[in-house]
């Protein structure tokens, strides 16, 4: 990589409220530990400086720090805002929990580019052209607009997109880091099952 680990912040978005999944999908069982632990485990290979938007719950098991929503109504727009409001790095590479089967290789490859440009988001698009804004970088003087955002009581993150500078990055089918699931959101048991059954074919 680019940076030395110490520059940036990994940020796992587990505050959700998980109604189609019937309960806190962050502790969904992913082949023996739960989403959020294998996200730990994905940005534990990127940075060793590593949060959990946690909205109001608490994980007792998790050794990291944990930062609760100021704007809970907010939804992610109130969690990314409260984290890099804690964050003492300028990149923050914020990944949601139910995306499990992301590359780690993915992810670097994001952070990478984020190093080179002066964009206040680096968000990758996927191959169907739909943005992934809960898995993109976020660097901290973007604090000041989302706190525009949230007083104006705007909360739909691709408001942002009109506002800050962006880099776009196309995950098509011919680029390398291509994966047909790596956005998979699994938000329901039965994408919970088929996620399951992805994740031994996943590339790492």
């Amino acid at each position: 990589m680019d940076l030395d680990s110490s520059d940036i912040t990994g940020v796992i978005l587990a505050g959700g409220q998980s109604s189609r999944m019937g309960f806190n999908k962050a502790e969904a069982e992913m082949h023996g530990e739960s989403m959020l632990i294998r996200m730990i485990d994905k940005l534990k290979e990127i940075t060793s400086t590593i949060m959990v938007s946690s909205g109001n719950v608490s994980y007792p098991n998790i050794p990291y720090p944990q930062i609760p929503d100021e704007h809970p109504q907010f939804g992610p727009l109130g969690g990314i805002y409260s984290v890099l409001k804690v964050s003492n790095t300028s990149l923050n590479l914020v990944v949601s929990c139910d995306i499990p089967l992301v590359s780690v290789f993915l992810l670097k490859y994001m952070v990478n580019s984020a190093v080179k440009n002066d964009s206040l988001i680096t968000v990758p698009v996927d191959h169907e052209g739909q943005l992934q804004m809960m898995c993109a970088v976020y660097r901290k003087d973007i604090l000041s607009i989302l706190e525009q955002q949230i007083d104006a009581h705007t909360f739909k993150m691709k408001d942002l997109l009109d506002l800050v500078s962006v880099e776009y990055i196309k995950i098509s089918r011919e680029h390398p880091f291509f994966q047909e699931h790596a956005f998979m959101n699994v938000n329901r048991p039965s994408t919970l099952e088929e996620a399951r059954k992805l994740w031994n074919n996943q590339k790492k």
